[in-house]
């Protein structure tokens, strides 16, 4: 009875917290509108309306001003509407830039003076892997990721918190010599970087639960993964409630709901427990688990995900491994040590997306979205499961 109330209060919370910051949108030529947006090459994308979040994804035109983020009054000039997406012309009346913040500032200063000497991709590419901005990725490279299903890796999300842990545990690990210093240094390190770089809504799950694991760890309380799910999931919708209609957000919640649950059905299959069996099922279940949404969003599905993210993640993660370690040395102005090394994996990476990209056919087109009710079946089987567990 207690969790029903308990679970009956958040939504009715939620609830409200959804109905009093969307906007739903609508819009006119020649109106003008407070805006709060994202501009990148003349392309912007609306992150608030009249203080409100809108509740459709809306891109914009808005030419001769330099990249970064904006508010204040634009006039809407030519205006379409496709689907769930709104697409305008804008014209500035009156705004001002929002500078980033220090850390952020910080950040781009290392990394543009760490890659000062790499070609403009090998650049480009890192910054996207780095700092999670992928603006500058040419349209030729963004399209043979998507057609190998590879977008993720580009994209900040849990493998990247996965490796900023490792990373900045270790430091702390020589560092300090308590268990609690170590992790709340580590905690506080994280979240500084989270601050830093291109917000996401994959990497603010990642985040919020690696924040949630670390303050457990250091206030001695119990660990439980789905709980931490699912209190990350409340806390991005609170601080952006609009982030629900965010494709990665979705899919970044349902890759780690294949994680918790789906994995280990499929586990069982491996009875000698091979660790190599074992990565490949764990990568397997995600990527069979998503093919139900990526049909419903995109009418396709890359067949050739499956076994490319199983050969090039590892060599992937190790990429990413090297160019912080790269990007953390030059603190001390010695990523010169790494340069070559950099350089040659990136032209590795490079060739294996190359030689693969050029597999004809490899995606597969599906219009019948009755597919989704494979997560409605899974999703109660799981509910039964679990009421089952605690009778």
């Amino acid at each position: 009875m207690k969790r029903i109330f308990i679970f009956l209060l958040i939504s009715v919370l939620l609830l409200l917290r959804f109905t009093l910051s969307i906007r739903r949108v609508e819009f006119h030529e020649n109106e003008v509108q407070h805006l709060v947006l994202d501009l990148n090459e003349s392309h912007a994308n609306i992150l608030k309306i009249n203080d409100k979040y809108p509740s459709k994804h809306i891109y914009a035109k808005l030419f001769y001003k330099e990249n970064g983020k904006y508010e204040g009054y634009f006039l809407i000039k030519n205006l379409s509407e496709e689907d769930n997406f709104i697409f305008m012309e804008l014209e500035e009346i009156k705004s001002k830039k929002i500078e980033k913040n220090f850390i952020a500032q910080y950040l781009d200063k290392i990394f543009d003076r760490a890659q000062d000497n790499f070609s403009p991709d090998i650049k480009n590419i890192n910054k996207a892997l780095l700092l999670g901005d992928s603006s500058k990725i040419s349209k030729k490279m963004k399209e043979k990721i998507r057609y190998l299903g590879l977008s993720h890796i580009f994209a900040m999300s849990g493998l990247h918190i996965g490796i900023i842990y490792s990373f900045f545990y270790f430091i702390c690990y020589k560092i300090f010599n308590k268990k609690i210093i170590i992790e709340s240094a580590t905690l506080i390190l994280i979240s500084l970087y989270y601050l830093g770089i291109k917000e996401s809504p994959s990497f603010t799950r990642a985040y919020l639960m690696i924040f949630i694991f670390l303050l457990a760890k250091i206030l001695y309380e119990k660990i439980d993964i789905k709980k931490t799910l699912f209190l990350s999931a409340i806390i991005s919708f609170i601080f952006k409630p609009n982030v629900i209609f965010s494709v990665s957000f979705q899919l970044s919640y349902l890759a780690m709901l294949a994680i918790i649950y789906f994995f280990p059905l499929i586990r069982k299959i491996n009875i000698k427990k091979l660790k190599v069996l074992d990565y490949i099922f764990f990568t397997l279940s995600i990527q069979i688990f998503l093919i139900p949404i990526q049909i419903f969003y995109f009418n396709t599905f890359p067949f050739l995900a499956i076994p490319i993210n199983i050969l090039i993640l590892p060599f992937a993660g190790f990429y990413i491994i090297l160019i912080y370690f790269h990007l953390f040395l030059e603190n001390f102005y010695l990523s010169f040590i790494l340069t070559p090394i950099v350089e040659l994996y990136h032209l590795i990476f490079q060739k294996i997306i190359d030689i693969f990209s050029e597999i004809p056919n490899s995606i597969i087109y599906y219009y019948n979205k009755k597919l989704i009710f494979l997560y409605l079946i899974f999703f109660i089987y799981i509910f039964i499961k679990d009421l089952i567990k605690k009778k």
